[in-house]
């Protein structure tokens, strides 16, 4: 929580997605990979470039945008983590962070509104309710 809440202001401020793995290093800590620099619905990462073990994904959502669906992870970023095979976390403008479970195939917020910076521009409910989780079908109707 502590690392996204970090990148959102940047990620908010240029508009961009950022993102990145965690993992363990070969002495067994926790790491995470430099924050990449993606387009404002985008970031593409290769797994394989990294000196550590990859645990899980993690990206923003950029800023808010009334014409965008960004409040959740879309079904590509959970095809992503699924072919990857890593769990994966994304953070809203909203301020709300996701997890998605590859196997499951399925993401849940892990904390909501405000749990992270927000996009002062962010509209609450503007895109309607958002659920507490969607499954990989579900996300795929909705995008």
């Amino acid at each position: 929580v502590a690392f996204l809440d970090g990148l959102q202001p940047r990620s908010i401020a240029e508009n961009r997605e950022y993102c990145g793995y965690f993992g363990r290093d070969a002495a067994g800590d926790f790491v995470a990979s430099q924050p990449q620099q993606g387009g404002s619905d985008f970031c593409d990462l290769d797994i394989n470039e990294h000196g550590f073990e990859v645990l899980a994904s993690y990206h923003t959502h950029a800023a808010f945008d009334p014409n965008t669906f960004n409040e959740v992870p879309s079904d590509v970023d959970v095809l992503s983590y699924v072919a990857d095979d890593v769990f994966g976390f994304v953070s809203t403008p909203g301020g709300r962070i996701w997890l998605t479970h590859p196997d499951r195939r399925r993401a849940r917020q892990i904390c909501g509104l405000g749990c992270v910076t927000s996009d002062p521009q962010f509209i609450p409910g503007d895109a309607g309710p958002v659920a507490q989780s969607y499954s990989l079908r579900e996300l795929q109707q909705q995008f």
